[in-house]
């Protein structure tokens, strides 16, 4: 069941609570096109943790919040974070949703444990990860509707009316495509602070076959944290159910009930 948290008196995060209510609590970072309503690959988790997948500024039933940075949305979630009681937590993220548990850390670094990172997005505002970066680099400023637009354009036009209907892409571009509109806007830009700030554990995996994200980047992201654990496989693509379900069983749940 999706619950709303109102972190200003008007705006929404949305946000799924299930799971074992007495394990140990994780925030689930959503890549680039997902809903939080999408809970089948975390049924083994579910059985150990209590499991809280947010959908972020635009996505799903969360408000269209325009996010001034990075940093910005984990002030949020630290707010959503007080309101649960919770005190101590991991963060796990996926692609596109990398850089949002940085972000969360950073706000909640005396409450975070525990980073896991599967296929994420890189360090975006390091010279040396841009310049492995496969895609146009862009750090002019755009508007909204024109990140919306450039949004649609490259993740969403290809599908079918149809496949639109399904729930998690239904959710990825409500709100006229904005939170991944909103991702573009902000991974070039300031973060409003570096990963070398970042105090928690970090586990990585990457694969070198990655043609979305090349594992380079990852490695100099792990580089740039205080204690990273990179793991890099030899074969895979960029996101693979399999390959998301394999990390949370071998990875998060391994850290979590130990």
């Amino acid at each position: 069941m999706i619950k709303k948290f109102y972190f200003d008196g008007k705006n929404v995060l949305a946000y799924n609570d299930f799971g074992n209510k007495d394990g140990f609590p994780i925030f689930v970072q959503h890549g680039t096109m997902a809903s939080i309503n999408d809970i089948d690959s975390f049924a083994d988790l579910s059985k150990v943790a209590r499991v809280i997948c947010i959908a972020r500024p635009g996505y799903g039933e969360s408000s269209p919040y325009v996010l001034k940075n990075l940093l910005e949305y984990g002030e949020i979630v630290a707010k959503l974070v007080a309101e649960l009681g919770i005190t101590r937590f991991d963060v796990f993220g996926s692609s596109a949703g990398a850089i949002y548990c940085y972000a969360i850390e950073k706000a909640c670094s005396s409450k975070t444990r525990n980073i896991y990172v599967y296929s994420g997005t890189p360090a975006l505002y390091d010279y040396e990860v841009q310049k492995n970066w496969p895609f146009p680099v862009s750090k002019e400023e755009i508007t909204v509707e024109d990140s919306q637009k450039i949004a649609f354009e490259v993740f969403f036009a290809h599908f079918s009316e149809e496949q639109k209907k399904q729930t998690w892409l239904k959710d990825s571009m409500a709100n006229n495509c904005f939170g991944e509109g909103q991702n573009l806007r902000l991974r070039f830009k300031d973060w409003e602070f570096n990963l070398s700030e970042i105090k928690a554990k970090v586990y990585m995996q990457h694969s070198k076959k990655d043609e979305v994200l090349p594992y380079i980047m990852a490695e100099r992201t792990a580089k740039l944290l205080c204690d990273c654990e990179l793991e890099l496989l030899e074969e895979g693509e960029h996101f693979t159910e399999e390959g998301y379900v394999s990390f949370i069983q071998n990875t998060v749940i391994k850290n979590i009930v130990k």
